[in-house]
This record gives structure tokens, C-alpha cells and sequence, in this order.
């Protein structure tokens, strides 16, 4: 059986393992913002209206259209690693990666701000580049805190491909059912894994949580409410910074908590002094 040139369209999730959730694919003829929009109003069909959605898309402008139209709720981000690979093409110079990647980072505003200032004291044109080009969201401290994840790359379509990466040579009829029993068979092994845990947290989040609370002698505590404290960050015997930890809100003055749902190293450490 003959076919033309198809495309896969996939739409993909991170669950709270952080492991890749596929949610939706699909083959056409070209990658059209037509078929974009056909694609993502079948996906709504599928998973309804979900108030705290946010949609990360790569350098493709008709996805980026199809998702405002269809999903015009959600907050539009885009892959970070896609915008850089685009900028390098027009800015070049050190200055530029390494103020880009940290600003992008950044979960403040003042900290977005004094990276930012680096790069648009190189090239004031950058600004308006952004603008024009890159006008969805990439930086963290841009992020809406209600929907809980920090990731600024969109490297899940790698891991897509890296996925099905057996199947490619086969008829695409054969190829689309083999990745249909493939989702299958990894969703029953993921349901078996969460009825065996019998816990408020998962184990992933929880063997992070540990790892970071290691590295907290820098950190020094100043308590203050029941439920707040100051921590000072503490570098050379010279203080750094300072922020506030509201643990009864799960909120840090840093927006890292806010942002991940994770505590901060700043909430960890106050965390630890109360064990």
C-alpha cells in the first residue's frame, strides 16, 4: 500500500513523574494551521474545558494560531531552545546566551530584569525582535502560578519520536495501530504503579525534595510568624538576598514554590528547621 507524505501531529503532557503523557495523534497530508485546527478541536472534544491549561508550541505559526482560536483560555508558551536557535541566527556574541538562559529561568521579575537589561544593553534591536517574533510566553517569571509547571523547552517532541521510533518503517495503517497498543500497555503499567502508592506525595517529587534539602548551608533562617520566616542567602560571609517564606500559603518572595508547586530551597530550608 502507497502514501504520499504524512506528517504526525501529536499533542503530549507531563504527568507528576514528570514522564511524557501522550494525549492525542494523528497523520495528514501537510502541516497546515487547517489541519492544526482540526486536530485541536478533536483534542478539546477529548479532555473538555480545563481552566488552568497552559500549551507550550515550537517555532510553528499555524500551531500557535490553532491553539489561540481553539483553546483561546490557555496561556501560550513556547519551546525556549526553538527561540534561542532562531535568535542565533540574527544576534551573535557570548552575551546573548549567557544572559538569555538565566532570564528565561528566572521565576522574579527583578531577577528576569537584571538579565534582560544585559542583553538589550548589547542590542536594543533585541526587544523589538522578540515582539515581533516571539511574542508568546518563555520566561518563568511570566508563568501563571496556577497551573504548576516550570518547563521552558518543549523537548517532548523528541522523546515522541524517540518513542516510536520502531514503528517508523512500517505501513502506516500497521504503524498507527502498533502506538495505539503501545499507549495502551504503558497506561495499565502506570495505573498498577499509582494503586501501589499509598502516599500524599509522590516518590519522585519526594527523592527530589531530599536531594535539594542537602544543599541548604547557605541558607540562613530568620523565624518570625508561626508560619513565616526570613532566609538570607549567604555568599563569601556577604549576604545576597533575602525572602519571605509563607509556608501556610506555600508561597516564597522567590516565586520558585508558586510557580512548581515545589518547595523552594528558601521554603525547604525553613522547612527542615521545624522537623
Amino acid at each position: 500500500m502507497a502514501y504520499g507524505i504524512v506528517t504526525c501531529l501529536q499533542h503530549l503532557a507531563l504527568d507528576g513523574h514528570n514522564w511524557m503523557f501522550p494525549l492525542a495523534f494523528g497523520f495528514f497530508d501537510y502541516e497546515t494551521k487547517e489541519n492544526w485546527i482540526w486536530f485541536m478541536e478533536q483534542l478539546g472534544k477529548a479532555i473538555g474545558v480545563v481552566p488552568n491549561l497552559a500549551v507550550c508550541t515550537d517555532a510553528c505559526k499555524g500551531l500557535e494560531a490553532a491553539v489561540k482560536q481553539v483553546f483561546p483560555w490557555a496561556e501560550q508558551r513556547e519551546c525556549f531552545r526553538h527561540l534561542m536557535e532562531n535568535m542565533k541566527k540574527r544576534f551573535t556574541g557570548q552575551v546573548y546566551g549567557a544572559n538569555m538562559w538565566p532570564a528565561a529561568r528566572a521565576y522574579s521579575e527583578g531577577k528576569y530584569k537584571y538579565f534582560m537589561d544585559k542583553v538589550l544593553a548589547a542590542s536594543p534591536d533585541v526587544e523589538k525582535w522578540l515582539q515581533e517574533h516571539h511574542n508568546l510566553m518563555w520566561a518563568r517569571c511570566k508563568f501563571s502560578t496556577k497551573v504548576k509547571c516550570e518547563y521552558i523547552n518543549n523537548n517532548l517532541a523528541e522523546c515522541w519520536n524517540a518513542w516510536i521510533k520502531e514503528f517508523k518503517d512500517l505501513p502506516l495503517h500497521c504503524m498507527v495501530d502498533a502506538i495505539r497498543e503501545k499507549g495502551l500497555v504503558m497506561f495499565e503499567k502506570r495505573r498498577r504503579i499509582s494503586r501501589a502508592l499509598n502516599v500524599v506525595i509522590l516518590p519522585a517529587v519526594v527523592h527530589q525534595l531530599n536531594a535539594a534539602s542537602k544543599g541548604l548551608k547557605n541558607l540562613q533562617v530568620t523565624k518570625g510568624l508561626p508560619d513565616r520566616a526570613e532566609v538570607t542567602e549567604i555568599y563569601k560571609d556577604q549576604e545576597v538576598r533575602r525572602h519571605v517564606v509563607y509556608l501556610k500559603d506555600r508561597e516564597c518572595t522567590c516565586r520558585e514554590w508558586q510557580v512548581t508547586g515545589r518547595p523552594c530551597p528558601h521554603a525547604l530550608v525553613v522547612i527542615t528547621t521545624r522537623r
